[in-house]
């Protein structure tokens, strides 16, 4: 059972559903019509949670522990039932059953519920994370878990909603180089959005997935193409994401790199060999920083000469002692 969010022109529309099985699948059934209001057939007391006369009367078959989860997202700031007080925690131990269940969801589901739980952009391993991650996304219908999503989506940050998109639809598998992988904004916006709109057409015409509709695209669907094209990577997020891979991921295999050139280290840095080897690692770095904001290709520097920077400063400052 879910509260779904519906949107009719600038308004806002609010429905109690819930899941139920169809030929073929899992479909939803609406329950009643909350109007453009849900607070009016709720109530978060001091007590606990309590409910419209005329609701309840509507739903008396049904489960109330069910209802109060579809109106938990709607409790106020610190509100908490005191009939949760007394539960106490149990280990959850995914089953056999479940463990498959998990691996047969759709790998976009599988992304989007990776990218807001951990903020990762690269999902290449996904595949290796827990499936108790991905549990609450189990015996749902396409509608119920684009609520879910919704609802989630909605504590997502401006600055993150291109990152959030570009690993949801694994556009890195568009591009040969690494930075693809954890630093999006590096790339040519033109291959973007052309990787963007290939990913969102396969999805579209995805039978399995259930978004095609024979009038235009489905709104569940449209959210992504705004969240694409209405917004812009942070203008430091990138620098700040490659920084971290290069200075703490040393397991990768690497090519035995190419031996630093002196006269190249002063076009890169502005200063010689000497001047950095009387530098402390501290000192280096600010001058690593600054370098980095000034070339990386936001500000529209060269992409090649960036990544050459990073790997330059790591093999100089590898050789620097705290």
């Amino acid at each position: 059972m879910y509260v779904a969010v519906l949107r009719e022109g600038r308004g806002v529309r609010y429905e109690l559903r819930r899941t139920v099985p169809l030929a073929g699948g899992l479909g939803f059934e609406t329950l009643a019509d909350l109007g453009t209001d849900p607070g009016r057939a709720v109530h978060f007391g001091r007590f606990g949670i309590s409910y419209a006369e005329s609701l309840l009367e509507r739903l008396a078959p049904l489960d109330l522990d069910a209802l109060d989860e579809a109106f938990a997202p709607f409790a106020p700031s610190g509100f908490m039932d005191r009939a949760d007080q007394g539960r106490t925690w149990k280990r959850t131990v995914p089953t056999r059953a479940q463990e498959d269940a998990v691996r047969a969801l759709h790998p976009f589901d599988r992304r989007r519920m990776a990218y807001l739980r951990s903020g990762e952009v690269n999902l290449n391993r996904i595949d290796e994370v827990s499936p108790k991650l991905f549990m609450r996304l189990l015996g749902k219908s396409r509608d119920e878990l684009e609520q879910l999503f919704l609802r989630m989506e909605r504590s997502l940050p401006g600055d993150e909603a291109r990152h959030y998109v570009h690993a949801a639809l694994n556009l890195q598998r568009h591009f040969a180089n690494l930075t693809a992988r954890t630093m999006p904004e590096a790339q040519d916006r033109e291959r973007l959005d052309e990787a963007f709109m290939h990913e969102f057409c396969r999805l579209h015409d995805d039978a399995a997935f259930g978004f095609g509709l024979p009038g235009g695209v489905h709104p569940y669907l449209r959210r992504y193409a705004c969240l694409h094209f209405d917004f812009d990577f942070a203008s430091d997020g990138g620098f700040e994401r490659i920084f971290h891979d290069f200075m703490n991921d040393f397991r990768r295999h690497r090519p035995r790199p190419k031996p630093v050139v002196p006269e190249r280290v002063r076009e890169l840095f502005g200063i010689g060999m000497s001047e950095i080897r009387s530098m402390t690692r501290r000192e280096f770095a600010r001058v690593f920083r600054k370098k980095a904001m000034a070339m990386h290709p936001d500000k529209g520097g060269d992409h090649d000469a960036f990544v050459e920077l990073l790997e330059t400063y790591k093999r100089l400052v590898s050789s620097k002692s705290e």
